[in-house]
């Protein structure tokens, strides 16, 4: 049996649940956060203000809610909620909201759900998000939506690979990463030079979210596959294909 791993790199608790979905179909996998999140300590806006609310992770919503001391007021619960992928759209629901709308394929995926919703008030939509963003939501509903931009968390960089990794990819039992951002393929790369682990990466295959994700990985893998679009289901099912396919034979 294969003792070859998938490595994901996403932050907790993301990256455990990564695990555990791999684990599920078969795979053996490994978490290694190349960030944290950090809850920003701001006010946000009166919710007579907004007209709906975009979440595009779920550490946005964790974030929100710390403004209010973890607990939704009831005023914030009946905005129409707009958030990207199914687990996002269930811890919106855990926090209390009702209307909640789910899209896939990143931010930009939530931009025609949003302006097909005919019923939205007249009000600039509330966008808490991260400080360091890959897609410009304000700018993709313009002229059209008015969103309100609300950084609420930031993630910080790591200084240090989780010791497990370090071991599995100085022994060569690392088979492939996944990495989901241009900001964490760059940081991976970092570590993976400041262990002085640079020869391992012909010997792994790159799991990438775009071309651009890709690009930021650098050069010098064994294979890349790049997903047509970045979502974590296809990103979880490549690397599960890869992995009966490529690792165990199967």
């Amino acid at each position: 049996m294969t003792t070859d791993f998938i490595l994901t790199v996403r932050p907790a608790p993301d990256g455990a649940l990564d695990v555990a979905a791999l684990e599920r179909r078969g795979v053996a996998a490994l978490a290694a956060p190349v960030m944290e999140a950090a809850y920003l300590d701001i006010s946000v806006p009166e919710a007579s203000m907004a007209g709906g609310l975009i979440f595009t992770s779920r550490h946005a919503i964790a974030a929100f809610l710390d403004c209010f001391d973890g607990g939704l007021p009831s005023d914030w619960s009946s905005l129409p909620v707009f958030v990207v992928g199914r687990a996002t759209g269930r811890v919106a629901r855990r926090a209390g909201f009702h209307d909640v709308t789910v899209g896939t394929g990143g931010g930009a995926g939530l931009v025609p759900l949003i302006r097909a919703r005919q019923d939205l008030p007249a009000l600039p939509i509330l966008w808490p998000c991260a400080v360091h963003r890959g897609f410009d939501m304000q700018a993709a509903l313009a002229p059209q939506i008015e969103v309100m931009t609300h950084p609420v968390y930031q993630m910080t960089a790591l200084r240090q690979l989780d010791g497990t990794a370090i071991t599995m990819l100085g022994d060569g039992r690392v088979a492939a990463v996944i990495l989901m951002s241009v900001r964490s393929a760059g940081l991976f790369r970092e570590l993976v030079s400041q262990y002085d682990l640079d020869a391992q990466i012909p010997h792994i295959t790159l799991i990438a979210g775009s071309a651009a994700i890709a690009a930021a990985a650098g050069p010098g893998w064994r294979e890349e596959f790049v997903a047509r679009r970045s979502t974590r289901a296809r990103l979880l099912a490549i690397a599960a294909l890869f992995y009966h396919r490529r690792v165990t034979g199967r």
